[in-house]
Parts: structure tokens; sequence; C-alpha cells
């Protein structure tokens, strides 16, 4: 047996119900995964969130895209862009451009028609830094999925992209939130 897994706690039985067991494993693998993301990124003198971040505007083709953001002229991504395909708040994402932005990592540009809708795109220094943590990036991934075969890892993919779509449709108050209902059939005469 491996000797690093001695110090893991013993896995949880079921809760109630197996969609509690599923969420609360959730919780502790984001958890873990923060860990993880923090080793990584601070190789290249970045938190995760920094990071995740720069491989946006980098254009990382793992992250959503914006719907509205093909039609746009010009290369980069606006920080609104960023917050709405992340789904997170505008102060969230301007906080982080802002480090970006002082580190050098990232510049941005006003558009010539708009000067409110700035450009965000990285710079050689935030290519290099992307660059000197991919092998590390990649290292991780594909320990964190060493057990896995490529058929399992593609089918955790859809499972957790299908989660994410249905958490997209709830009440993200805290409360219980509903997705929308499905049509009712129609009962044949």
């Amino acid at each position: 047996m491996d000797k690093r897994l001695n110090h893991m706690p013993r896995l949880p039985l079921l809760t109630r119900t197996i969609d509690d067991s599923i969420v609360l494993t959730l919780f502790d693998i984001a958890n873990e995964l923060g860990k993880l993301g923090e080793g990584v990124s601070s190789k290249a003198g970045l938190t995760t969130q920094q990071l995740l971040m720069l491989l946006q505007i980098a254009g990382d083709p793992n992250f959503a895209v914006p719907k509205d953001g093909a039609s746009r002229k010009g290369p980069g991504i606006m920080a609104s862009e960023i917050a709405r395909a992340r789904g997170v708040s505008r102060a969230n994402v301007s906080m982080l451009v802002a480090q970006l932005l002082r580190m050098g990592l990232v510049s941005q540009a006003e558009q010539p028609d708009d000067r409110r809708r700035k450009h965000l795109t990285v710079t050689g220094a935030g290519r290099r830094a992307v660059a000197d943590i991919e092998s590390a990036r990649h290292e991780a991934n594909q320990n964190l999925f060493a057990s896995l075969t490529p058929t399992e890892r593609r089918q955790l993919l859809r499972s957790l992209r299908a989660c994410l779509e249905r958490l997209w449709l709830v009440d993200r108050s805290g409360g219980v939130g509903r997705a929308p209902a499905q049509p009712a059939r129609r009962r044949s005469a």
C-alpha cells in the first residue's frame, strides 16, 4: 500500500442519500484541488485564482467561452465576459485582473469606439508564466486521474459538466432551488 495514503482519513460511510455523499465528496475534492492548485501555481509566483484567470485570458480551451464573445472585434477578452462565463462577480474578476496587471502578466486595451470596453490580453511575461508551470500542471492532472481509464475520464467529465449545467439553473441563495419542470406529457387518446 502507498505510504502516502496512511495520513488520509478513512472514507466516510454514505450519508442519508447517495446525493448527499456525492456533494460532500465534491466539497472534499474542491478542497484538495485548491491545495494542489496552490502547489502548481506557486511555481510561477501566483495563487490558484490568479493562475485560473491568466489561463482564461490566455484562451485556454477548457474554459467556457462567453456566448456573446464571438461577435466582438479585436483580440482579448473583457473582464465582464469572464465574470459571465465563470458565474462569478465582476468585482472578483476585477480584483484578480488588477493583480495580474500589476504583475505585468496581462495588459488591457481600450476599444477605439468605446473606451469603457477594455480587452485583456496576456503579455510575454504572462505567456512565460503559463509555460513555466505547464509541465507541473500536466503532471498533477495525470497523477490525479491515474487510476481512471480514458473512457472513465471522459464519463467523469460528462457527469461533472451535467452537474455544472444543473447548478446554473438552481437558486444560488442557499435556499432550495428547482430547475424548470419538465413539460407534461400528453396522454394519447
